[in-house]
């Protein structure tokens, strides 16, 4: 996993550079380390937990040991199967499973509820939102439950060059973990019934203002702890790792919210 992807920017990007270099001048990082800089690889904005998770990669950087393990992050997330909700103790896991059998229910598919109380509520008005059917919207349906439980080999399969490709894009940009779900897939599913992209689509990788305000303040405050880092004589090899890793983190918020200040410089730092 490239440690940088999960933000769109150039490799050329002087402040990525800088970070970068940083690190190769760090050596022998710890795994403990590693670790933690994973999960600022995995932090997304959108997610509907993100003010949670940012607490949580803070937490493991000042005191140097990973708060989640990494590998135990999406354990509950419906690409695990239809039994994972089970273990998942805010519900997005459960109400995806029930729109993912209400799509199957639409496409005719097998459909047999195990150990999940069904929702005829909702599988009445996905049946509705869907209408007839045909072969695009098939294909739209099927590509939809494949992002929702990431079938990735299924997905690449349905995935068209041209055809309905706004729609498609939408389609491709959602997931139980995002912060207007399910507001973002009710609409979505009504736009793939009468073939039309929804306007103003909220998808994975989107935000709104009042995650900007508040990813804003924390990037502020990830820039001070840089600076009183920095300014100190002589600081420890502990104290260098967890500039790198707030720097990591930093642009990382920066980048997925459009912030344009730019993150505390490290060549300050006095060696």
């Amino acid at each position: 996993m490239n440690a940088w992807s999960n933000i769109q920017t150039s490799s050329n990007d002087p402040e990525i550079i800088e970070i970068d270099k940083y690190e190769e001048k760090l050596k022998d990082i710890p795994f403990y380390a590693h670790q933690i800089r994973e999960l600022i690889t995995r932090f997304e904005v959108c997610h509907f937990k993100y003010q949670q998770h940012i607490e949580y990669i803070k937490k493991s950087i000042l005191n140097l040991h990973p708060k989640i393990n990494p590998e135990k992050i999406g354990d509950t997330h419906i690409r695990n199967g239809e039994h994972a909700w089970k273990k998942d103790k805010t519900g997005r896991s459960l109400l995806g499973q029930r729109y993912i059998y209400g799509l199957e229910k639409w496409l005719g598919d097998y459909f047999e509820v195990k150990d999940l109380e069904n929702d005829r509520e909702l599988i009445q008005q996905i049946m509705y939102w869907l209408g007839k059917k045909n072969a695009d919207k098939e294909r739209l349906v099927r590509l939809l439950i494949a992002r929702l439980i990431w079938d990735w080999k299924t997905y690449d399969e349905l995935l068209k060059e041209e055809a309905n490709k706004d729609l498609e894009l939408q389609v491709c940009s959602i997931d139980v973990c995002h912060y207007n779900f399910p507001n973002n897939i009710n609409l979505l599913i009504q736009g793939i019934g009468k073939m039309k992209p929804v306007k103003a689509f909220e998808g994975c990788g989107s935000y709104n203002s009042d995650i900007k305000i508040s990813v804003e303040k924390e990037f502020l405050i990830l820039n001070d702890l840089i600076k009183s880092i920095i300014t100190t004589n002589h600081p420890e090899k502990n104290e260098m790792v967890k500039v790198w890793l707030i720097a990591c983190l930093a642009k990382t918020l920066k980048e997925q919210t459009g912030l344009t200040q730019p993150v505390n410089g490290l060549k300050s730092q006095k060696n």
